[in-house]
């Protein structure tokens, strides 16, 4: 399955703080483990301290001297600054010349399919194409958010197309993008749909042709 991320800071800090709060205890404690390896000279009694107690003490000296605070800030910022501009795909690169290509997005059923009752309405094996049955009714346009000649190019083709198209980083700043182009914007995390539709360079656009898809990069 393909999956285009959106641009989410806050469901994000919150579950990775879950887990970030729980991993801090283990990073600031020293446990060791041993082996019993006998009594070897003079031995005194071991005052231990209980293990929660001892977590439940060096959270509160954190907290009083600020150093939690830092902590959790730090964390916050990190986090913010990779869903608002992830990592970018190195790979891509900017056109020098201009290619086009069709993609049949045909596949092979690899199991049958059987409705509520049980009955198979499509044999494995069978060959389909999504686009018999829908339609693209937008074209998909992957730009280098911090090009300026593609934010340009990406108005007029937003022009010609009544709107209708996505856009589909592969680098740059999403919030910032968002603004100057007044769109949702979404990133290729991991680069999973430029892999699948082997595309290399921006700016690029997927339309529907038929029951193709026309793929083509463009040289600005």
């Amino acid at each position: 399955m393909i999956t285009i991320y959106k641009y989410g800071i806050n469901k994000k800090i919150k579950s990775s703080l879950l887990l970030f709060s729980i991993c801090i205890f283990v990073l600031f404690t020293n446990v060791s483990f041993s082996k019993d390896l006998g009594v070897y000279g003079q031995t005194y009694p071991i005052i231990e301290q209980d293990f929660l107690e001892f977590l439940k003490t060096r959270l509160v000296e954190m907290q009083q001297n600020g150093e939690w605070q830092k902590i959790q800030d730090d964390f916050k910022n990190n986090v913010s600054k990779h869903a608002e501009r992830p990592t970018p795909l190195t790979q891509i690169t900017k056109a020098t010349k201009t290619r086009s290509w069709l993609y049949d997005p045909s596949l092979t059923v690899p199991y049958d399919l059987r409705d509520h009752n049980g009955s198979v309405f499509v044999k494995a094996g069978t060959v389909v194409n999504p686009l018999q049955f829908m339609s693209l009714h937008k074209a998909f346009i992957f730009i280098d958010g911090d090009d300026k000649k593609q934010i340009e190019w990406v108005r007029k083709i937003d022009s010609s197309l009544l709107g209708k198209i996505k856009i589909i980083l592969v680098s740059g700043s999403i919030l910032l993008t968002e603004k100057l182009l007044s769109k949702t914007i979404y990133f290729d995390q991991q680069g999973r749909l430029v892999q699948r539709f082997s595309i290399e360079h921006v700016p690029a656009m997927i339309q529907q042709d038929g029951l193709k898809l026309k793929i083509t990069e463009y040289a600005l």
